[in-house]
Parts: C-alpha cells; structure tokens; sequence
C-alpha cells in the first residue's frame, strides 16, 4: 500500500521529470516523490533551503510508459498493468526500475504480482528473451532472478529446455544448484514419475533360475610342470569367448550414471 495523500504532499511543489528518447514530460508533486523514493529525496535534499528548479531532470534511458506506471502507483496504490502475455514482462521492466529508485514496497507488491500471474497459468515458465532481460539487469541471489529459476525448477520439462536459445551462463548454473538443492532436500519424499518412458530390468523369476543354464569357467591353476614352476595366463583376447568374467566387464561398461 502507497503512502497517503496529505496536504503537505500536495501542497510542497512540483517535480519536473523528462523520461525516455522523446523526452516525455512528468509533473510530480515534489514530496509525494520524495516520500516514496529515497532517490529522490536524495536528489532534492536541499529542497527546504532552496528554490524547487524548473530545470527537469532527464532519464533518457527509461521507459515513459513503465514510469508512468510507477508514477500512478504513488498516488492510486494500485499497479495499473492488466493480464496480457506481455504483462510479466512489463512487470519485470517496472521492478528493475523501482529498484533504481529504491522503491522497496512497490518491488515486493510487483515479485508478489508476477506470482500470481504466474500461478494462473500453470506449467508456465519464463522464456528467453525475459531470462536474459533479468539477468542482463539484476544482481546475483535478486529476488528476480530467484523467481526465474524457481519458476523453471518447478515447470520446466526436457523439451523445453532443449529448446533454449543460449541461455545465460549464470541462470543454467543458478538452475543447476537449484535443482540439486531440491534433490538433496527430497530425501524421503517420493520423487515425481518422469513422462519419458524408460526400459527397466527385471530381475529373473525362481522358476527361470532353476532353469538356466550356467557355463562353469575351467580351472587356470594347473600342476606345474618339471620346466617351470610359472604358469602364463593367456590374453584376454585368447580366452573362451563365452568366460562369465569378460560378460561382466562388458555389461559393466555399458552402464552410464
């Protein structure tokens, strides 16, 4: 919830602010600003010992629509972006610059937003040129980032992720430990079935036990001869093709983990 409107708010002077390449023009009562931002109550410090100028001060690399937003959520506390495919990401654009301005609350009401939206079409995930936009903006452990990934830990399928185009190296390492941290706390709790499906062994039945054949491998300790007291075992390759041993290694190194 946006701070209140007072007299002192309303009543204290005005804030010129040009936004974008177009140089959109912004009228913003002065305290109403400051209060919720302490950018710019940094900015306008002097505010109380010095005329207010009629200079604006510029954010040409800002978005006008995204700051129109922001600045409709400091008088009506309600963020006027309505569900549509491109809502998320526009939600991520007003978050990153609430965070230049330092507007905490707005930035919790927007993570909480993106959430819902989310939730309301299940199976959702963010896709690429959103997860590149967020980490090409945000910090390390950002509360973005950690929505991102945590989305993908929870949606994400194999086909989907083979789909990636290039996928920022900080978000599949992220992903990555994500996922081993909810491996290792899965311990006990049974795991999800995957959807592709998978050849299982089984192990033989007593009857087809009872009934196999098994071939017995013939003794390589012999008596040793007056020459030599030495035996020399053959190569590998001059045994009996059909040696239980060698069947083994071959399985063995068929398995991959």
């Amino acid at each position: 919830m946006s701070k209140s409107l007072t007299k002192n708010a309303l009543t204290a002077g005005i804030a010129r602010i040009s936004v974008g390449t177009g140089d959109t023009p912004f009228d913003v009562h002065l305290e109403l600003l400051c209060d919720h931002s302490p950018h710019f109550d940094d900015v306008y410090a002097d505010r109380a010992l010095k005329p207010i100028t009629e200079l604006p001060i510029r954010f040409p690399d800002d978005n006008s629509d995204v700051f129109s937003v922001l600045i409709g959520w400091m008088y009506r506390g309600q963020i006027a972006v309505k569900p549509s495919p491109q809502s998320v990401l526009f939600l991520i654009k007003l978050w990153i610059l609430a965070g230049k301005f330092e507007m905490v609350e707005l930035q919790n009401n927007l993570i909480s937003l993106c959430k819902a939206r989310i939730d309301d079409k299940s199976g959702t995930v963010f896709d690429d040129h959103t997860i590149h936009y967020v980490y090409s903006h945000t910090l390390p452990k950002s509360p973005l980032r950690l929505l991102v990934v945590d989305t993908w830990v929870r949606n994400a399928t194999k086909s989907r992720f083979l789909g990636r185009d290039n996928p920022p190296r900080d978000f599949l390492e992220e992903l990555c430990c994500a996922l081993i941290e909810w491996k290792e706390g899965s311990a006990g709790r049974e795991i999800p079935m995957r959807n592709e499906a998978c050849e299982t062994k089984r192990l033989a039945t007593p009857d087809q036990l009872r009934s196999r054949k098994f071939k017995h491998p013939s003794p390589r300790i012999r008596e040793a001869s007056p020459a030599s007291s030495l035996h020399v075992i053959p190569p590998i390759s001059n045994r009996h093709r059909n040696d239980p041993n060698e069947q083994i290694t071959s399985d063995m190194s068929s398995l991959q983990v």
